[in-house]
Order: C-alpha cells, then sequence, then structure tokens
C-alpha cells in the first residue's frame, strides 16, 4: 500500500514552503517548523545585529545537535538491548554441545 500524498504550506522564518508529505508525516513537519521558527525569534531577539542567513545557520546547527544526540543515544540503547538479549538468552537457552 502506499502512502497517500498530501501538499502542506509550511513558513520556517518567514520563508513560505510547499511540501508533498506522506499524511503520517504532516504533524511531525509541522511540530518541527513551529519548533524552528520559535527558536528563530528567540535568537532574532538575542542577536539582532547579526546577519539573518546567520542566525537561521545557528538555528539548524542546533537542531543538528538534537539530532545527532539522539542518534547516539539510540545506538546506545540498542547496544543495552542487545546485550540484556545476551544475558536472557544465555540464562534461558541450554548450552549447546
Amino acid at each position: 500500500m502506499t502512502d497517500r500524498k498530501i501538499d502542506i504550506n509550511l513558513r520556517i522564518a518567514g520563508v513560505a514552503l510547499t511540501l508533498p508529505v506522506s499524511l503520517h508525516e504532516e504533524e511531525l513537519l509541522r511540530e518541527a517548523a513551529k519548533g524552528i521558527n520559535q527558536v528563530w525569534e528567540d535568537w532574532r531577539k538575542r542577536y539582532p545585529d547579526r546577519p539573518q542567513t546567520e542566525v537561521m545557520a545557528m538555528v539548524c546547527l542546533l537542531f543538528a545537535q538534537g539530532y545527532l544526540a539522539m542518534k547516539a543515544q539510540n545506538r546506545e540503547a540498542e547496544r543495552v538491548l542487545e546485550e540484556i538479549e545476551h544475558t536472557i538468552d544465555t540464562l534461558l537457552l541450554p548450552p549447546q554441545l
């Protein structure tokens, strides 16, 4: 089954975007745009003398840092789960001769 695409309109840092997205992606993308705009507005006030492109680059860096941190946490969680699975297997499965 293919996921139906819809066009959504977003505004990020004053830039209008129309994107074709899957129905299940829409809410996440709208939430992401909202978060970006909140940080953008806060940082534009905090750094009024910096060019808007520089402020947007800082916002992008913040979100990329968050993404990479979550990715590292997921890898660590997978490693811990594999260890737990191995321990359970060792305890429950009969030893192989």
